[in-house]
């Protein structure tokens, strides 16, 4: 039997930042946000994808459902609101 060739993979079209700021706060990988049109489901943030080739982008999260990360889900930037930390006072980012 011939030895298979071996196959290098294509580079993927496709950045992820795990980082974002709604109206001035910072938002991080794993951080809770919801989605505005979306009625009482919460959302674990994951990242900002972005297309390469056509310049798409959209936020990438999982929906929480008693307590864990669920479904994987994807939404325009704009649709997106943050849940302030309890107990913590966030600073806004200054640009």
């Amino acid at each position: 039997m011939p030895r298979r060739k071996k196959v290098t993979a294509k580079p993927s079209p496709f950045t992820m930042e795990p980082y974002m700021e709604v109206d001035g706060f910072p938002i991080h990988a794993g951080d809770i946000v919801k989605v505005k049109g979306e009625y009482g489901v919460k959302f674990q943030f994951r990242g900002v994808t972005t297309n390469i080739h056509t310049g798409a982008t959209w936020v990438d999260c999982f929906e929480i459902f008693r307590g864990k990360a669920q479904q994987f889900r994807a939404f325009k930037q704009d649709r997106i609101k943050r849940v302030p930390q309890r107990g913590k006072r966030a600073k806004r980012v200054k640009s």
